[in-house]
């Protein structure tokens, strides 16, 4: 092998403490224009801006990253055939031990598309629970209630495709799947196939005691109840700056369309994070207006004051709100009108309704909502 050509750049030479000097070595290498923008390209997956910074890294003995993989195969061999996790004896795998957990949030959020909260969040449920994970006893894992033992089995399955994207291993995504199959970790929280039963009866009578509620509470529940957003949306709604050009152009700014024959806005929020979205809602203007006009919104704040009143009085959560909407919408609206502004349809659909169908679907949320005692010529606030 062609060993490194190093020239010495005398001027390169810097004092230390105790007065010794140190030389500094320049090194080059021959490479090919068209490999440029290959190698540019590669110095930005692996977290590098110039030769530099991975000379320093490799020097360290930073990089390449250096995985024992033995454990990693043991625990695959043994759940595959007795779907046994005997591996560890009582230590935990050494691929475990060197972590980098800001690495593996800059990848969530890079490579994963993840929402920063999302990411940090993920982060920490893995931090806290790889070594139940990870342990002689991982069934521990299904005490927890079906919210928190989604995100944990979620953080580990995120961290499985970090360790994939490391180390080009695909066995960590394989255990990781296997382990929760063996345990049946994931029982009771596929809720997406499970068929739920609403009497229009129940929606009246929460709406009622809902609407009960004054103050500001009251409004920031109507904000939740009239809108249909998730928590984090109805605060990006509140900040987001508004594009003062109506026309439908694309920008990054959200769009707000009035239509006062029945006194609706229609706000074009295209929210994405992960696998939720929301493409646009409608919600009455006056309401709306007043919204915006609130100082400040916040989850800490506002909307747990909002949760913790809604929970005592009317005995569900804020994050029902939308539930409740739903329910409401599609008695009046198909149900690929519903799924737009649930957010659930793909994006042809939602452009097409936002393009084509907004006086329809307007006047079908008026109607709905008339259908269970809310009129908004009332002008309810």
């Amino acid at each position: 092998m062609e060993p490194i050509n190093t020239a010495t750049k005398f001027e390169d030479r810097k004092p230390t403490n105790n007065n010794k000097v140190i030389e500094f070595k320049t090194m080059g290498t021959k490479v090919k224009n068209t490999d440029i923008p290959i190698l540019n390209q590669r110095l930005k997956i692996y977290g590098y801006q110039t030769i530099g910074e991975l000379i320093h890294d490799f020097i360290k003995a930073k990089f390449p990253p250096i995985y024992d993989d033995h454990e990693l195969r043991s625990m695959k061999t043994n759940l595959q055939q007795n779907g046994q996790l005997t591996t560890l004896s009582g230590s935990y795998p050494s691929f475990l031990n060197n972590i980098d957990y800001d690495e593996m949030l800059k990848f969530f959020i890079n490579n994963l598309g993840l929402h920063n909260k999302s990411a940090r969040d993920l982060v920490s449920y893995f931090r806290r629970y790889y070594d139940i994970f990870f342990g002689n006893h991982p069934d521990e894992i299904l005490k927890y209630a079906p919210h928190k033992r989604s995100w944990i089995l979620q953080s580990m399955k995120k961290f499985a495709q970090y360790y994939k994207y490391k180390t080009g291993n695909p066995d960590c995504e394989d255990v990781v799947r296997r382990m929760i199959e063996r345990y049946n970790l994931n029982v009771s929280l596929d809720m997406k196939r499970a068929i739920y039963v609403v009497d229009d009866q129940f929606v009246a009578t929460k709406i009622q005691k809902l609407m009960e509620i004054q103050g500001e509470v009251g409004f920031i529940i109507k904000v939740g109840l009239f809108s249909g957003l998730r928590e984090e949306e109805i605060i990006y709604s509140h900040s987001k700056e508004i594009c003062p050009d109506n026309a439908g152009h694309k920008c990054d700014k959200m769009h707000v369309i009035n239509k006062p024959n029945n006194g609706m806005s229609i706000i074009t929020l295209n929210w994405f994070r992960g696998n939720k979205q929301s493409y646009f809602f409608i919600m009455p203007t006056n309401i709306w207006k007043q919204f915006r006009n609130l100082p400040r919104f916040t989850r800490k704040e506002e909307i747990n004051s909002a949760h913790n009143i809604v929970k005592r009085e009317v005995g569900i959560k804020f994050m029902d709100l939308r539930k409740l909407h739903y329910n409401v919408v599609r008695n009046t609206m198909d149900p690929n009108e519903a799924d737009v502004l649930a957010g659930r349809a793909k994006t042809v659909s939602a452009q097409h309704y936002a393009l084509y169908q907004l006086d329809k679907m307007t006047e079908s949320y008026v109607h709905a909502w008339e259908k269970f005692g809310i009129r908004f010529t009332d002008n309810i606030t």
